[in-house]
């Protein structure tokens, strides 16, 4: 059998695929049919619709599949990487892999018959067989991949269709080009929200941190005690204007507990409206600008809730009441925090909405049913905020004509952007998850929110807002405090593990330019010995509290991104160009460590400073 190490090759490094195929014999194939070309080549049809259709040129497939390289050139130059999405009978694969010896495949056939042709038919070198990452025959297994693959091929990417195989497969087709451009998307956004944030995550819950030990932590001290009371979550998006009259008369009878969330605050302000409380967590310095009116107006009556990790600038000089819940992106609290009855404090998770995470707080509190306002996660004309969001201006033409389309809870599309919609689905998967919670979603026009059923807002007030319930200052009792002794003894280590780490970044430093002269050098041999003693003050490095709480955090994508071009230089030839590159990828990522090292340690004493005042 000619592609008999093909299939040793597949069975060896492939489980998933050969467990689809190691079964099937071609002589009970109902669907794939393999004929000699006009060329005397052989070709291959497959059933389609109920009849057969050649998926490669009856006549001369080898031509076909010079054609199909001829097109696509340009773009296989420039690559390192390529996706085929069907292989058929492989003649483009195989002269792709000939022609360009450097690039590196990955494969997704749909057809389990045509994948066993696909490897009997053709016959590849021991050395491209190696070349082959992967061989994808179910949505699944290329689900799980996908981002594994985008994030350690940073090179230009080729994706490679075999021409028929979008009109025989157009849903797998559509599938596997939405999968890639999704995932693509992820990174993009993954890594500009790290790079924007990554510090100020670190910064901010470490001035927090006095606001931390001095305030109630809402979850812990509230923790299910509103069990079964309806609240308001009020959002800034456009049709929230429609309802302040009803959340007027809910706030005025005491019908729901009130949460406003982000810039709704103001709004509700515009229109005398106080909610019980309004939340907050977005880490940015522009996060200041929400409050600025409530305290210009020295606003007393609406008390704030928190997340750890929120732009400290907001938390200052706030007059009302502050209580904080502890984020997943505070490393700081989860590092030195300790209940004192020992039980696990809650946290709340990161999201890309201050609506999602307070979905989270309410159903920590016990509020059920949870009732959305003015949470359109989308655009109403050229508005994406309520009247009275006074730093808000309408939407550029730029931005209209970007903009994702979506379905209201009418049905009808409207437009959204990228920051709405990932919102839009981080809360529904939360909806999802917490099962015995009724969410009722009451915006007029607003994107579908799956598991939260649209209902106008009057109709709800009818059913479930029909008695006061409401009591003033429901926040106010403070019955918990954080392990005193606990946090004395961490902070006290700490100073410790951070002389450790200044030692450990020395010994890294020293290792470097030793690495930097053997490479002048020449010295290959003695280069990979200090490799390893590398990777070993790497370990310390991630194994030191100081550095895993403070400056990783700070710089984890760079950590994460030295951690994949180590990985993708694995495969690099050229063993000086490889070694060039290494070496210098661990002085910047140890440069931009150093770099914040010093500029924490006055935040860092301020840190201590708070930690002995509360100990006091």
């Amino acid at each position: 059998m000619q592609g008999l190490s093909n299939i040793n090759y597949l069975k060896n490094n492939f489980p998933l695929a050969w467990e689809k195929i190691k079964d099937l014999d071609e002589n009970l194939f109902e669907d794939a049919i393999i004929e000699e070309a006009k060329s005397g080549l052989n070709t291959l049809k497959i059933r389609s619709e109920g009849d057969f259709k050649y998926i490669h040129s009856k006549y001369d497939p080898l031509k076909e599949a010079q054609s199909i390289i001829k097109k696509n050139e340009n773009n296989l130059e420039k690559s390192k990487i390529i996706i085929f999405f069907g292989t058929g009978l492989g003649y483009h694969i195989e002269l792709i892999l000939r022609a360009y010896p450097d690039i590196r495949a990955y494969i997704y056939e749909p057809n389990s018959e045509v994948l066993y042709y696909f490897l009997k038919e053709r016959s590849f070198s021991e050395s491209q067989l190696k070349r082959f990452r992967n061989i994808f025959i179910d949505r699944d297994s290329f689900l799980r991949e996908i981002e594994n693959i985008i994030r350690l091929n940073r090179d230009s990417l080729t994706i490679l269709e075999l021409p028929s195989y979008k009109s025989f497969y157009p849903d797998e087709y559509q599938f596997f080009i939405e999968t890639i451009r999704s995932s693509i998307k992820n990174r993009r956004s993954n890594i500009i929200t790290e790079y924007s944030f990554q510090k100020r995550w670190i910064i901010n819950s470490m001035k927090n941190f006095k606001h931390v030990l001095n305030t109630p932590n809402v979850i812990v001290e509230n923790k299910g005690r509103f069990k079964d009371k309806p609240a308001i979550l009020v959002a800034a998006g456009p049709s929230l204007n429609e309802e302040i009259e009803n959340i007027r008369k809910i706030k005025e009878e005491g019908l729901a507990y009130i949460f406003s969330v982000g810039s709704a605050i103001n709004t509700l302000i515009a229109n005398n409206i106080y909610p019980d409380a309004a939340t907050t967590y977005d880490p940015t310095e522009h996060n200041q600008k929400v409050f600025l009116k409530v305290k210009e107006q020295n606003i007393k009556e609406i008390p704030l809730i928190f997340g750890s990790s929120v732009g400290y600038e907001t938390i200052e000089n706030y007059p009302g009441k502050l209580y904080h819940m502890i984020t997943s992106q505070d490393k700081v609290s989860n590092y030195y925090l300790d209940n004192e009855n020992t039980e696990p404090i809650d946290i709340v998770l990161d999201a890309p909405s201050i609506a999602v995470v307070t979905l989270q707080l309410l159903n920590y509190l016990g509020f059920n049913p949870i009732i959305l306002a003015g949470q359109n996660l989308a655009y109403v004309g050229t508005k994406n905020h309520s009247e009275g969001v006074f730093y808000s201006n309408d939407l550029s033409d730029e931005e209209l004509k970007n903009a994702l389309e979506v379905k209201d809870v009418y049905g009808n599309t409207i437009k959204t952007n990228n920051g709405y919609n990932s919102a839009r689905r981080q809360m529904e998967l939360y909806i999802k998850q917490l099962k015995n919670l009724t969410v009722i979603n009451t915006t007029k026009g607003g994107a579908d929110i799956e598991g939260a059923p649209f209902m106008e807002l009057e109709k709800v007030m009818n059913k479930y807002l029909n008695v006061k319930l409401v009591k003033d200052k429901f926040l106010e009792n403070w019955d918990f405090h954080y392990d005193k002794s606990n946090l004395k003894d961490k902070s006290n280590r700490m100073d410790i593990y951070k002389n450790e780490a200044e030692t450990i970044m020395k010994e890294y430093y020293t290792l470097l330019d030793k690495m930097e002269n053997l490479l002048i050098n020449n010295n290959t041999k003695e280069l990979q010995n200090m490799y390893n003693l590398l990777n070993l003050t790497i370990d310390k490095i991630e194994e030191n509290p100081y550095f895993n709480t403070f400056i990783l955090q700070m710089n984890r994508l760079y950590h994460q991104l030295l951690s994949e071009e180590i990985k993708i230089l694995s495969e690099e030839k050229n063993l000086r160009k490889k070694n060039e590159k290494l070496i210098k990828e661990y002085r910047i990522f140890m440069d931009r460590c150093k770099s914040d090292f010093e500029l924490i340690t006055p935040i860092y004493e301020e840190l201590k400073e708070n930690i002995l005042e509360y100990c006091k």
